[in-house]
C-alpha cells in the first residue's frame, strides 16, 4: 500500500482567527501543520502548543526558506496580505488568505496573476460558501426548485456588541487594524456579503442595489 503523501501547511499570523484555521486543518488526515509564524513570538508559541505544531518562527521569509511548506494560511491583518501573499507565491507555496483578500483591486489582481504565472493556487477565506445552508441553496437553484435563477437576494452583515472576542473589540478600539482599512469596518465584512450572492449574479445585466444609512452613533464608530 502506498504511503499517503502529506500536505505540509504553515500558518502566518497567530491571532484569534488562526485557532479556527488550525483546528480545521487538524481534522484533515492528509495535512500536517508544520510551522506557526508571528512577529510576536509568544503568539506563535502559544498556537504551536495548542495544536502541537513543531516549528515556531518570527520571520516569514525564514520560515519559508527552512520549512518550504506546500500551503500557507495567511491570517494576518489585511494590510499585510499583499506582501505576504506575494512572498509565499514566490516561494512556490499555494496560499489561503483570510478575508479581505487585499486592500485594493490592484493588489488582488497582481496576486492572481502571479499565482497563474507560477501555476499555484490562491484563494480567500469565504468559508461561508461551504456552510450547509449555502450548499443547500446552491443545490436548490441548480435543481430548478425556484423556477429559475433568484430574482431578489439580500445579504446582511454586522458586528455584534455581544461577541466579546471579536465584535466588541473591533468596535471599542479606534486603532484596531480593521479601522485602518480604506473602507474601515465595512471593508472587513462586505466581502462575505458579496461572496454569498456573486455566484447567482448571472444572465443579462443583473441589477445591483446598494443601500446605506448613517446616524451620529454610527459615525462615532
Amino acid at each position: 500500500m502506498d504511503e499517503q503523501i502529506m500536505t505540509r501547511v504553515a500558518i502566518i499570523g497567530c491571532g484569534f482567527i488562526a485557532d479556527q484555521h488550525a483546528a480545521q486543518l487538524r481534522t484533515l488526515p492528509s495535512c500536517t501543520l508544520t510551522a506557526a509564524c508571528d512577529t510576536e513570538e509568544l503568539m506563535a508559541k502559544q498556537l504551536a502548543d495548542r495544536f502541537h505544531i513543531p516549528h515556531v518562527f518570527m520571520d516569514a521569509e525564514e520560515m519559508l526558506r527552512i520549512i518550504r511548506p506546500d500551503v500557507v494560511h495567511i491570517t494576518t491583518p489585511a494590510q499585510t496580505h499583499f506582501p505576504l501573499g506575494r512572498m509565499c507565491l514566490e516561494a512556490g507555496c499555494h496560499v489561503y488568505l483570510e478575508k479581505p483578500f487585499t486592500e485594493t483591486t490592484v493588489e488582488a489582481e497582481a496576486l492572481i496573476r502571479l499565482a497563474q504565472e507560477k501555476q499555484l493556487r490562491i484563494t480567500v477565506g469565504h468559508n461561508l460558501q461551504f456552510s450547509p445552508e449555502a450548499i443547500r441553496m446552491r443545490d436548490l437553484v441548480k435543481a430548478g426548485f425556484l423556477g429559475g435563477p433568484p430574482i431578489h437576494m439580500e445579504s446582511i452583515q454586522c458586528y455584534s456588541h455581544d461577541e466579546p472576542t471579536y465584535g466588541r473589540i473591533v468596535l471599542a478600539d479606534p486603532d484596531h487594524w480593521v479601522r485602518r482599512l480604506p473602507g474601515s469596518l465595512l471593508q472587513n465584512l462586505i466581502s462575505h456579503g458579496i461572496s454569498k450572492i456573486a455566484e447567482f449574479l448571472v444572465g443579462d445585466n443583473p441589477r445591483l442595489i446598494s443601500l446605506s444609512f448613517s446616524s451620529p452613533f454610527l459615525r462615532e464608530l
